[in-house]
């Protein structure tokens, strides 16, 4: 992946999700509640490999609490926060934007 659109400015990113979250906070204020908290989960080989169909026992279930728990931890820890974390904080966005549509 070479062209432009497979770049991402983490600048344009930040943005962005800053301007969405403060979107979603005027519309349901500091707080909101999940409304699920399981989810399929695809192991990352497999997630950007959209000619191989998952074979059932590759896929395993996820949880949107245990991933903000160990957001909430790592924020308040106060410590650098490790890239991966961004897995865990797609985890919860997505969940957020599937619920405010």
């Amino acid at each position: 992946m070479s062209d432009d659109e497979s770049v991402v400015s983490v600048e344009v990113l930040r943005q962005v999700m800053n301007r969405a979250l403060d979107n979603l906070q005027a519309q349901v204020g500091e707080r909101v509640e999940l409304d699920n908290d399981f989810f399929w989960s695809v192991p990352p080989e497999l997630t950007y490999d959209v000619y191989t169909q998952p074979q059932p026992d590759q896929l395993t279930v996820g949880q949107l609490s245990e991933s903000w728990s160990n957001l909430a931890r790592l924020n308040e820890a106060g410590n650098e926060v490790p890239p991966y974390a961004l897995v865990w904080l797609a985890d919860v966005l997505k969940a957020l934007g599937h619920q405010a549509r």
